[in-house]
Order: C-alpha cells, then sequence, then structure tokens
C-alpha cells in the first residue's frame, strides 16, 4: 500500500511538471540566452548499467547506481516514458518524447532548444502563475558535441526544485529531461552542488 501511495504522488509531481504549449498570451519569463561549457567529461558520480531508451531508439542515457525504474501511473502524461527515483524517493528523473505539433515545429524552427524549452517552462507559468519561478536563465549547455536547452526553476509553495534540459534528436524529435526534487517522506533533499551532479552526470550518459 506505501508503495503504490509513493509512486500515486510521485505521477502527481511528475504530471504537474510535464510540457505542454501554451497560447501566446499566457506569461513567460523570458530570460538572457548564455551559453555554457561544461568542463565535466565524464559524470562526477556512479552510474549504473540500467538503459533509458526512448521508443524510437533516437536517444539513451543511463540512471545513477542504486536508482531504480517505476511504471508510470495512467495520470502521467503520454508524453512521459521513463521515470526513475533514488532509494530515498527525494529525487525523480523524467523523460518526455515531446508531441510534435506545426506551432512547435515552428517555435523549435526559430529559437532551437531553447524555445522547446521555453515552451515546457510555460506550463509551470500557466498551471502555477507566481508560484512557480525560474532561477536560472536558460542557457544553451554543449557536451560531448550535444546541445540542451537548459532551465531551472522551483515551486515556492511546495518548496521543491526542478532543473530540464530538452533537445533535438538525430531524426528530429523532440525530447525532454528533468530531475525533480520531492518532500513528501522526511528524507533530506540532496543540497544544489550534489542537485546538479545527478543531472550533468545524467546529461554526460545522454546521447542522441
Amino acid at each position: 500500500m506505501k508503495k503504490i501511495y509513493i509512486i500515486f504522488v510521485i505521477s502527481i509531481s511528475v504530471l504537474l511538471s510535464g510540457c505542454i504549449i501554451v497560447k501566446e498570451k499566457d506569461v513567460i519569463i523570458k530570460k538572457e540566452i548564455e551559453v555554457e561549457y561544461e568542463p565535466m567529461q565524464k559524470p562526477k558520480i556512479k552510474m549504473s548499467d540500467k538503459i533509458v531508451r526512448a521508443e524510437l531508439g533516437d536517444m539513451i542515457a543511463s540512471i545513477p547506481d542504486g536508482w531504480f525504474f517505476i511504471e508510470p501511473s495512467g495520470t502521467i502524461s503520454s508524453e512521459v516514458f521513463a521515470i526513475a527515483v533514488n532509494p530515498d524517493y527525494t529525487l525523480s528523473a523524467v523523460f518526455s518524447h515531446i508531441k510534435k505539433t506545426s506551432e512547435i515545429a515552428e517555435i523549435v524552427d526559430k529559437e532551437g532548444v531553447i524555445g522547446l524549452a521555453r515552451l515546457c517552462f510555460a506550463k509551470h507559468i500557466a498551471k502555477n502563475s507566481n508560484a512557480t519561478i525560474i532561477v536560472d536563465n536558460y542557457h544553451i549547455y554543449n557536451s560531448n558535441a550535444q546541445t540542451f536547452g537548459v532551465y531551472s526553476y522551483t515551486k515556492l509553495k511546495k518548496n521543491t526544485f526542478g532543473q530540464s534540459a530538452t533537445f533535438i534528436s538525430s531524426i528530429n524529435e523532440y525530447y525532454n529531461f528533468s530531475l525533480v526534487s520531492m518532500n513528501f517522506t522526511s528524507n533530506d533533499v540532496p543540497v544544489r552542488t550534489e542537485f546538479d551532479d545527478i543531472f550533468y552526470s545524467i546529461l554526460k550518459t545522454l546521447k542522441y
């Protein structure tokens, strides 16, 4: 029963952090775009041999050692194809395949992965208004000849933190990877430096 409850809570958290398109009139916080080159060549944390693979086979990634997959529940967006959580249930890694529409494609053609990132964050503004804010600038992160649109946000009322990376695969499919903190247990949530180590270590294993 406890496991079912935990999976349900994680499902709700993921549902609220998904990626949807909002109309142009919705408020979007715009930040200066920067380019970041991460000097870290290898993951800073130990990674497992468990692999996340998209259905189309155009992206794969590893999850940290000790983490495990959970099955997305029926309340999760159909775009989510994999969820992994840490043993303490304080972090979840969520992988989504963003359904392409003419509206999305037009924005991505103009703005690339930053436009894709901006669209994903727009959901948080639309759903939570001022309760969710960006805490870091949108920026392009280049690693191993791959490009990601990265942004970080916090949900003030729930005191949770998230960081996401959007990317476009070699066959022009759109994806989003998010690392999200969870606070429904008594376990301590990792500090920001540890959170970043986990986030960027997963990115280091991500290939598309």
